[in-house]
């Protein structure tokens, strides 16, 4: 028989605990390690709600501004009647005849859901620039209406209701007008036909600012611009190409102020963007994601076939 003899000091030694040193180590250090997979976590999930917020934002912005420029670029269109006339501005009835394929407001509408808005008054005291919010309507020959499902959109203004007079073998005339609500931040679209109620293009919108690009002489080419829409469609100016008013407008710069939905900006400070037609930045009182959105359109049918967007 062999008998093993342990020594006193070598068995404390494997069932002694951690002392209270090693113990409070061993909690910061975890402690550490958590604070540390935290930040990370929560820095991820921050970035993932920008980046994801960014891109609705880019996302929704592209379509609202495609929308606009469709309009735009039609703006006064009408099927050929002769060698130097079309089919718009209507006859008839009376109050259509005097249309124009775009008419614009500095200040927004008087009253948005009226037929044909009017423009607001500008603000009193009247600001030293025109900072917006822009209103405008767009107006042009539609193509036949399909009474069948109408599944294309053909004939068919922003509302989705059959434009002015259009049948199933002749168009009717759009008149879509756009604006903001400013109390809402609303982008809507109101079209003329029937009783129509104004669609919410856009949410999150600030602003939307146009400028005018006018064919001041003969070139059928902007020579001049501006955010003013009563001098870009003032009565009297004519140009060399007796084109008065706003049928001297070629182009159209559209401006849209666009915010996030939810406070994605972790920043101490508020976020730094430029406005429109701003030369400073402005700083942000929110935590929201601000950007600026810009696109020219042309007036096809006030400019020369060599202008593109």
């Amino acid at each position: 028989m062999t008998i093993t003899l342990v020594r006193k000091g070598a068995q404390r030694r494997h069932t002694d605990g951690f002392t209270l040193i090693e113990l409070m180590v061993s909690v910061t250090i975890g402690l550490i390690l958590l604070l540390f997979l935290s930040s990370l976590y929560f820095n991820s999930r921050a970035s993932v709600r920008l980046n994801d917020d960014n891109a609705r934002i880019q996302e929704d912005g592209r379509y609202a501004l495609s929308l606009i420029g469709r309009n735009l670029m039609q703006a006064g269109f009408g099927h050929m009647q002769t060698g130097n006339t079309t089919d718009f501005p209507p006859q008839s009835p009376i109050e259509l005849s005097k249309l124009k394929g775009l008419t614009g407001c500095s200040y927004g509408f008087a009253t948005p859901v009226a037929a044909i808005p009017t423009c607001a008054a500008a603000p009193v005291p009247a600001p030293s620039s025109i900072s917006g919010p822009s209103a405008f309507t767009v107006a042009y020959t539609s193509e036949p209406y399909s009474d069948a499902t109408n599944i294309s959109g053909a004939g068919t203004d922003c509302s989705g209701t059959k434009a002015f007079n259009a049948t199933s073998t002749q168009g009717g005339v759009v008149i879509n007008s756009f604006y903001l609500d400013s109390a809402t931040k609303t982008l809507y679209c109101k079209g003329y036909a029937g009783s129509a109620t104004p669609q919410p293009i856009l949410s999150n919108v600030d602003n939307m600012v146009l400028t005018y690009g006018i064919d001041t002489g003969n070139r059928y080419a902007p020579m001049k611009s501006t955010t003013d829409a009563a001098e870009a469609g003032a009565t009297d100016a004519i140009n060399g190409n007796n084109k008065v008013g706003w049928d001297r407008v070629v182009t159209v710069t559209v401006c849209l102020e666009l915010h996030s939905a939810n406070n994605v900006v972790t920043a101490a400070a508020g976020q730094s963007y430029y406005k429109c037609n701003a030369s400073t930045p402005t700083v942000a009182t929110d935590r929201l994601l601000h950007t600026t959105m810009t696109r020219v359109f042309t007036l096809r049918n006030n400019a020369t076939a060599s202008l593109s967007n």
